[in-house]
């Protein structure tokens, strides 16, 4: 990618005496709406480091360290919340409008698909084009140790306490199509991140929402606006065919397949990325 020449405005706000790390970069004052990112689930804002120079060049980006995640505060997981898919929802709004963000285009990965989907769906009016990258928005088949993890009693010990950073480097080896293409220094920063007070038990409570995603599903119809549905091919987390059927779901949307690229679009293959996002936003 490019060099970086776009404002670092990176910092934390504070939504309702919450704490929440947005990565700001770019003009601020453009025709453009901003352009807001929310990554997927053991992950951060980094996993967008790629494609926010390009596409701070010519608009606004926003990308937030989901609450429990990076560089945002790790709020206890309570009956109240959990970290449901609507509590984050509301967090991401309510950080928008303390930055002043009255509208916005939309970027979310994976677990972050969930949130967005949300969001759009609950605050009519403020997200004007979407783009979902892999977005997990079914309850999707998890993988062995995923699995384990969801038992009770014992998955809460297997992932808060035995979890490893080998673990973790064995997730992203899955995630990507090329095991060989990942970052040893983006797993040193997840890896630091999640290990950081409350951060294996924010991600914890993510997991257990990821698997039951119903209220996800059932939003898709009042996502009204014009909508970017991108997979890759080699997607082994979940088959293309996930993203044809999401797109057949939505009432806007066009699904772009990026060929021989995993879950990780946006670190595998950010070049045709940017290229996508670029032609869909304008």
């Amino acid at each position: 990618m490019s060099i970086d020449l776009a404002p670092d405005r990176s910092r934390l706000v504070g939504p309702r005496g919450e704490r929440i790390y947005v990565v700001d970069r770019g003009p601020e004052h453009t025709d453009a709406p901003p352009l807001v990112l929310l990554h997927g689930l053991l992950v951060t804002s980094h996993a967008f480091r790629e494609i926010i120079p390009a596409l701070a060049r010519t608009r606004r980006v926003l990308a937030v360290d989901l609450p429990g995640c990076g560089e945002s505060n790790r709020p206890e997981p309570d009956a109240a919340s959990g970290y449901s898919v609507p509590w984050l929802a509301t967090r991401v709004h309510e950080t928008l409008d303390v930055l002043g963000v009255a509208r916005c285009d939309l970027l979310a990965h994976s677990f972050g698909g969930a949130v967005a989907t949300q969001l759009v769906s609950r605050v009519p009016g403020l997200v004007q084009r979407l783009v979902l990258v892999d977005p997990v928005v079914f309850t999707m088949e998890l993988p062995l140790e995923g699995k384990m993890a969801l038992l009770p009693r014992l998955g809460p010990f297997l992932f808060k306490q035995l979890y490893r950073r080998a673990d973790l480097r064995r997730y992203l080896g899955r995630v990507f199509s090329t095991p060989e293409l990942v970052d040893e220094r983006a797993v040193d920063v997840y890896w630091d991140r999640l290990g950081r007070d409350g951060g294996r038990e924010a991600a914890y409570a993510m997991l257990l929402q990821m698997a039951r995603l119903d209220d996800a599903r059932e939003r898709l119809s009042e996502v009204g606006c014009p909508t970017l549905v991108v997979w890759g091919d080699r997607d082994s987390l979940m088959p293309v065919e996930t993203g044809q059927r999401l797109a057949e779901l939505l009432p806007d949307a066009k699904l772009r397949v990026v060929e021989g690229c995993g879950h990780a679009v946006a670190e595998e293959r950010p070049d045709a990325l940017v290229e996508l996002v670029s032609e869909f936003l304008g």
